[in-house]
This record gives C-alpha cells, structure tokens and sequence, in this order.
C-alpha cells in the first residue's frame, strides 16, 4: 500500500512540474504576414453617368431630347419657356444616377456663364439658373472673316449663341445673309472667361468695330442710369433702328431682289417684289419692327401668309409659312415671332418670301433707308462719353485671333475682377 501512495504521489508530482512548465514558457508571437496596399482598393464608382449631345442646324429641344431616350414631355413641361431658344452648338447633358432610367437632371449648356438646369424633385422636373464660377478678363480681339463670320468666329472660341449676338449687334445696319463680304473684320473689346478647371472661353462683348465694303459701325455697349444697357453709335445715336434688316437671323440669301427673276413654277418672268430667305422649315421668322397685323391666312400662290402695317407708311409681308402665329389686328413688337417658314403655296422648297413696300409701292429690303430710333437722352451723354473714349483706343489695338486662340491672347487684356 505504502509502495502503491508513493508511486501515485511521484505521478502527480510529475505532472504537476510538467504543468508548470508549459504555463511558464512564454507565448509565441505570431507575425501577420505583410499587407498588400492596393488589396481592397477598388476605383471609386462615379457618382452619375452623363449622355451629351449638340444641337444641330434647325433642331428644336424636343427632337434633341427625344434622339437622347429622356422623358421628354415631362422634361419639356418642366422647362416652361426655358428650351425654346436654344441655337446650334448648345449642348444637352442627361445625368444618371446607377441603376436608374431617369434622368435625375438635364444641364442645358447655353450662355458661357450659365447653365440652365432641370432638375428631378421625386415628382417632376424643377428648373433652375445656375452661374458658373469665372474670373472675368477684359481683352481687345480681331477677328477677320474670310469664308463666313460662323466659321471665322466659333474657330477662334465663339459658342454658336455668341455668333448670333455678335451679329444682332449690327443686325440693324447689315445683313448678314447678303451684305457681309470676304475680309470683314471685327474689332471687339471683350470678357475671357476662365474656370475653375483652367478653361477658357467668350464672354460679354463690351464695344465693337465693324469694318465691311468699305463702310465701318461702331457700336458701344452702355448701361443708363435707370439700368437699362443699349448699344450705341460713336455720337451717342442708338443702334436698335425701326426696322431690323432681315426677319430671319444669319442665315442664306438664295435670290435677291429683282424686277425680272424667272418663276420657278409657273414658268414665266415677272418681277419678283421681294427676297427668297432660304431657311428650314420650322425656322423662327421675326416681325422686322413694331406694327399691326392686317392679313394673317392663306394667300394663294403665297401659301400661308401674314401682312403687317407699320407707322409712316410702311408695311411688310411674308409668304410660303408652315404655320402662322399671330391674328389679324394684333399688335406685335420689332422681334416677336409671327410664323414658321415652309413651303405653302407656289413654292418649290422651304423658305422666306419677304416684301417690304412703302406707301403700297414694293421697295427692295435690302436698299430701302428706314428711320433711325431715338439718341440716348442729354443728361447721359456725358457719362456715355467717358465710356466710349475709354474703350475706343483698345478697339484701335486689338489683336488678331487665330483658331483657338481665345485661351492665348494674354495681351492687351485688363486687370481681371
């Protein structure tokens, strides 16, 4: 028994020492293996997708944004007035959230320094003016037009919008479908635009020169004291005229005036009392100045038709509409849209037939002088002045862009603000 306690006690005496050693000994420390940097580390997912597309010749919002798969009717509804003056160049940008059909927003990219956007609130599209961050530089530009003012323009950094405002600035002296001759030249003082991410584009244009045939304008932009902004001659003379010279806006001339044109469908001469405008059908046609309707209907062989009479004996018609926007015995205002073109009555293909008669007696558009609109008042001249003397030495200087060259003309330029 005694030999049986001892053997059991020297047991666990030894198991006891080999427990005390292996919680003794010290716990290995394990190493993680190194870590890869780029394990994990995936490309963040862009917060929306966005589909662009521009505005083509002719093109109105709802072709542009039905071609894009948008929800047009709710976009266009959203939009109110909004779309319905957008030109050649602008550009469309749906954004798309993932996973989603719908179009959380359309960003309408229109004036260098805005963007029109229409927004998705859950229940409709909500639309909005957002400025876009600039610093604003003054320079004094030439540009010379040698194949078209389009093109001579938008290479060197003019949106297609700007084009037309450049042209509504002499629209009242020059018809830019006819009267504009290779070697035109415009000296503009104007604002470089540049943003946030270092682009650089045309803004407001501040004074021009107009050197064309021979004959040059000057036009200065000045703000009155009421806030109003005009466009004036050097005598301080405005520019806005009683009639502009051609109711569409820049585009071709196909036949001018001529008491011996040959009719194209009945096939006989007579004389042809007016200018053909060639233009698409659908084309915004202007009232040339303030009046009255006298005839807005069918005219025979002028198809849709619309008259207006003017003060001081003057009136004017237009023929060959697709549709007619206006009533007899309406009053409209110099600019105002009365009709569509088409090809209404005897016409071979869509455009503009317009007359302007004097006194009943037709007279050619493009020749006849019309009366000039009113000065600025005596109490601005001084103030209109100064503005004038100082911008007129940096017409005098400026520098001839070249294509692109908008982002390059560094000299000359003002002190930006």
């Amino acid at each position: 028994m005694r030999i049986w306690r001892a053997v059991v006690g020297v047991s666990l005496l030894a198991l006891l020492l080999a427990a005390g050693a292996v919680l003794a000994a010290p716990t290995p420390i394990v190493q993680p293996a190194a870590a890869d940097p780029l394990v994990g580390l995936t490309a963040p997912e862009p917060a929306f997708r966005t589909e662009s597309r521009e505005v083509r010749a002719g093109e109105l919002a709802g072709k542009v944004l039905r071609e894009m798969g948008a929800p047009t009717a709710e976009l266009l509804a959203g939009a109110g007035r909004s779309l319905d003056s957008v030109s050649p160049g602008d550009v469309f940008n749906l954004d798309y959230r993932a996973g989603e059909t719908r179009p959380f927003r359309l960003r309408l990219v229109h004036d260098p320094a805005m963007v029109n956007e229409l927004v998705w609130d859950g229940k409709r599209y909500v639309a909005r003016k957002v400025p876009v961050p600039y610093t604003v530089e003054e320079m004094a530009a030439a540009v010379t037009v040698t194949s078209s003012l389009w093109s001579a323009a938008t290479s060197v950094g003019f949106s297609p919008a700007q084009v037309l405002d450049l042209a509504k600035i002499f629209e009242y002296d020059v018809d830019f479908n006819t009267e504009l001759v290779e070697g035109a030249r415009f000296r503009l003082v104007l604002d470089r635009l540049t943003a946030d991410d270092g682009s650089q584009s045309v803004g407001d244009i501040r004074a021009a020169i107009l050197d064309n045939g021979g004959k040059q304008y000057v036009a200065i932009r000045y703000r009155a004291a009421d806030g109003t902004t005009g466009w004036y001659a050097k005598d301080g003379s405005a520019r806005r005229k009683a009639f502009l010279r051609s109711p569409l806006e820049f585009l071709q001339v196909t036949s001018s005036f001529s008491t011996g044109r040959y009719h194209p469908i009945l096939h006989k001469m007579r004389a042809h009392k007016g200018v053909d405008l060639a233009a698409p059908t659908g084309t915004n046609i202007r009232a040339v100045a303030d009046g009255v309707i006298t005839r807005a209907g069918w005219a025979g062989g002028h198809g849709n038709h619309v008259e207006i009479k003017h003060e001081g004996g003057f009136s004017t018609g237009y023929s060959h509409l697709s549709s007619i926007g206006v009533k007899v015995g309406e009053r409209v205002q110099q600019g105002r849209s009365i009709g569509r073109v088409g090809s209404t009555g005897q016409s071979t293909g869509p455009h503009l037939h317009y007359e302007f008669m004097v006194n009943g007696v037709h007279k050619d558009p493009m020749k006849t002088i019309v009366p000039v609109a009113q000065p600025l008042p005596a109490s601005e001249k001084a103030a209109f002045a100064a503005a004038r003397d100082a911008l007129l030495p940096r017409l005098e200087g400026a520098t001839e862009l070249t294509a692109g060259a908008v982002a390059d003309a560094a000299e000359d330029r003002g002190p930006g603000r």
